[in-house]
């Protein structure tokens, strides 16, 4: 509610009035419009949106921090203003249903990834990749894990986990024999990563490699590769 002020034969108003607001500063009267209030939709559709949104932040923001992305993403041709935007930019339109698919990517395009299947066991993964030597080692495997539908409520909750796996040239353990696939991994979780996978039902597990390109000035990583793998 406005009032008006009387002071030394002056009269003012203050507070508002309408959409209006009027208020004094330095015995001069002012008055401005003021901002709507807009409610939020709670419309399937509006509350998937800000969901699909929420998850593309957090998995930009974990993207851009780890060694390389930063400058890969920065220096790619995809649309937006830094790294992080472009992440963003690109990745909002793959997502479904307020959550991340097997379409969505953490690196921009580069050479051929392949890996026939990815496998979680209880404690432990198990799978194949092929890079056709076009990158070598030492290499890093980056395993992102969105892991959705959590067992014990029906809301909206999400985890994000990051398993980098490293191949030194001399681990001749790890690379099968030529004309199979290159890499062959059997690799252990740690017990904080078996307590998450055990807490939802559902993960999309997206995989890439980075390395040392075998043509100087050429694109040292891979695709991204994509999973949707149910828990339970």
């Amino acid at each position: 509610m406005g009032r008006l002020i009387k002071k030394r034969g002056k009269t003012t108003l203050s507070g508002p009035a309408g959409n209006v607001d009027f208020y004094t500063f330095g015995g001069i009267t002012y008055f401005k419009a003021r901002a709507k209030r807009h409610k939020k939709s709670r419309s399937i559709l509006a509350v998937r949106g800000r969901n699909n949104f929420a998850s593309v932040v957090k998995f930009a923001s974990g993207v851009i921090n780890y060694p390389g992305f930063k400058e890969i993403w920065d220096s790619s041709s995809l649309q937006g203003r830094n790294g992080y935007q472009k992440i963003i930019k690109n990745n909002m339109p793959l997502a479904r249903d307020g959550n991340l698919t097997i379409n969505n990517f953490f690196t921009p395009k580069g050479h051929k990834l392949f890996i026939p299947d990815f496998i979680i066991e209880k404690d432990a993964l198990r799978f194949e990749f092929d890079i056709y030597g076009l990158i070598r080692p030492p290499l890093t495997m980056h395993i992102f894990f969105y892991l959705y539908n959590k067992k014990d409520t029906k809301s909206f909750v999400f985890t994000f986990i990051y398993k980098p796996i490293y191949i030194t040239p001399d681990d001749v353990d790890m690379q099968t024999k030529k004309g199979e696939l290159k890499y062959k991994i059997n690799e252990k979780l740690d017990k904080a990563q078996i307590t998450n996978l055990s807490l939802f039902k559902d993960v999309v597990v997206l995989l890439a490699v980075t390395g040392t390109s075998t043509i100087p000035n050429r694109k040292s990583w891979t695709n991204t590769i994509g999973f949707d793998i149910p828990l339970v």
